[in-house]
């Protein structure tokens, strides 16, 4: 009798820790979430200009203090917008570890940073990759999800992703969308075979955007984790450089 009390109360135990240890971490995630908005929201409106342009009327000409931004960290490089949700500035360090974890301004926090890939040299390779977090919320890259919709690119908005540098702005346009296991292929910085590697990633994508890209073009690639957590699935997003001009 004894023993099976011994052995009740143990599982009662394990099954205690297992609950607080999940009890603990949802609430640092939650914590982390919350930091994460107010953060972002205050860093928006303090480095953030956007005016009307006098060409367009239904666009919006955007500028990014990065003397702001270097002052916080001077491993923020860039600045990365799409559709209406994803705002954010782009960190490099020499590692892709590092930022899984931190914000921008290198606090903990488990929502981690929007980042190049370390192999990158700035933004003049064949292929710069980026990375962020695939959160429920939809913060970070977690919005990305929704391209897999049918209907997602009707909205014209959603085929093009600007980015924003010190010195020059690019907008890309969007030719391949897809979730695939883990792999480097499509991360590969300079393929070699850069044709082969266009018409690869142009075959996985999921829709068919009809656009062609060659070996003249220069591409940015979005990644992040597809599925629950531990995963090695990732959804991956491809897009052209079509436009560049000087800050």
């Amino acid at each position: 009798m004894k023993k099976k009390l011994k052995k009740k109360y143990f599982i009662i135990l394990i099954l205690l820790i297992i609950f607080i240890y999940t009890f603990f971490n949802l609430l640092i995630w939650f914590i982390d979430i919350n930091n994460n908005k107010n953060l972002y929201n205050n860093l928006n409106n303090n480095v953030i200009n956007k005016q009307k342009d006098k060409k367009a009327k239904e666009k919006e000409l955007v500028t990014i203090d990065f003397n702001k931004l270097i002052e916080i960290n001077n491993d923020i490089i860039g600045w990365i917008i799409y559709s209406d949700k994803i705002n954010y500035p782009i960190v490099q360090t020499n590692n892709n570890d590092y930022y899984l974890k931190k914000s921008f301004n290198k606090e903990n926090n488990t929502m981690g940073s929007i980042f190049m890939d370390y192999k990158n040299n700035h933004f003049n390779d064949l292929n710069i990759v980026i990375y962020g977090h695939n959160t429920i919320d939809k913060t970070m890259f977690g919005s990305l999800r929704d391209t897999l919709k049918k209907d997602f690119f009707n909205n014209s908005n959603n085929n093009y992703i600007y980015i924003y540098t010190k010195d020059k702005n690019m907008k890309y346009l969007i030719f391949s969308v897809y979730v695939i296991d883990g792999e480097i292929y499509y991360a590969t910085i300079n393929p070699i075979d850069y044709k082969e590697f266009i018409k690869t990633i142009t075959k996985r994508s999921v829709h068919n955007f009809k656009i062609n890209v060659n070996m003249n073009d220069k591409i940015l690639t979005l990644s992040t984790c597809y599925g629950n957590r531990g995963t090695t699935k990732r959804m991956v997003i491809h897009a052209k450089l079509i436009d560049e001009s000087d800050e």
